[in-house]
């Protein structure tokens, strides 16, 4: 039931069997139509409680509306003896961002944010285009925001997400870093499957930190990602390893994988002077994501060395 909707978000409210309420907060791949909310499928099919806030577009959930619609939801949130809050990476940051907006007994974050302000995180510039000066002003997480715990899975083979998790916890008291090797940005989906997510639930209510640990190490083995993050992070030192796992694996790979291994591969080929090669992979990405600006760019780019480079032989020949 659709108990709250502006110009930047829905809440969805379902009533269930589960001893707790738990609060959704969606990815930025999803957004309202009047109806859906993040997890809706899980939460259906294990009957549990829950209170779906929804983005209308990638907004990181703007202060000023999520204050109006816990106002609207405060009676469920009353009647609610434990509130968990539970997202990935736009919906991990409000999970953490508004703990203490929900008096929130646990907070589950996958791949969080501290901040898609420039000025905050410099190192960080893939939401850049989603930051608006007028909604998102002292958007940073910080540590008068805490309220319960809080518990935070990500990749620590993942640079940038590794640097926000890490600057979250030295904010937040009572904020646990959780690593999950080789998931990359998509840690949230090798916890996907109804008994997974129900198992890390109830190890994060319970404090279970072996548990977690036991929890983590199964899903990274069992990642459908995890090939492809050891040949992307094998590339800078290992690019022969990289290039067998791609050979072996390779058909299984997302096509956004494809396209970024194809992408980060033939970097590597530039940066060792092997143009040609390079050149033919940025080719395959193009056929796999047709129109890239990025790709389209970085082509123009390696076609115009390899014309001067060519014509500088010709010279030296002649």
């Amino acid at each position: 039931m659709l108990i709250y909707s502006d110009e930047n978000l829905e809440v969805i409210h379902r009533p269930g069997s589960s001893p707790y309420l738990l609060v959704t907060f969606n990815e930025m791949e999803i957004q309202a139509n009047g109806s859906r909310y993040w997890g809706q499928r899980f939460c259906e099919k294990a009957d549990i409680s829950a209170l779906g806030f929804i983005s209308r577009r990638p907004n990181w959930f703007p202060a000023a509306s999520v204050v109006k619609a816990v106002e609207a939801a405060a009676p469920i949130l009353n009647a609610a003896p434990e509130r968990i809050l539970y997202g990935h990476s736009q919906g991990g940051y409000a999970a953490l961002r508004y703990r203490r907006r929900f008096n929130a007994t646990t907070a589950i974050a996958f791949c969080p944010q501290v901040s898609i302000d420039p000025k905050s995180v410099p190192y960080d510039n893939r939401f850049l285009r989603h930051f608006s000066p007028d909604l998102h002003a002292n958007m940073g997480i910080s540590a008068d925001q805490a309220a319960g715990r809080a518990f935070i899975f990500y990749d620590p083979f993942h640079a940038i997400d590794r640097r926000h998790a890490e600057r979250i916890a030295a904010l937040q008291a009572e904020t646990h870093l959780v690593r999950v090797h080789m998931t990359g940005h998509g840690t949230v989906r090798v916890f996907t499957g109804t008994e997974r997510a129900l198992s890390l639930i109830a190890a994060c209510r319970t404090h279970d930190v072996s548990r977690l640990r036991g929890l983590a190490r199964a899903a990274r083995v069992d990642a459908p990602m995890r090939p492809y993050q050891v040949a992307v992070a094998a590339m800078a030192r290992h690019p022969a390893w990289s290039d067998a796992l791609d050979a072996r694996f390779g058909d299984r790979f997302a096509p956004t994988e494809r396209v970024n291994f194809l992408y980060h591969r033939a970097n590597r080929h530039i940066r060792d002077g092997d143009l040609v090669t390079a050149r033919n992979m940025l080719a395959k990405a193009l056929a796999l994501l047709p129109g890239d600006p990025a790709l389209t760019h970085r082509l123009k780019e390696l076609d115009a060395r390899i014309l001067r480079e060519r014509k500088v032989a010709r010279s030296l020949v002649g």
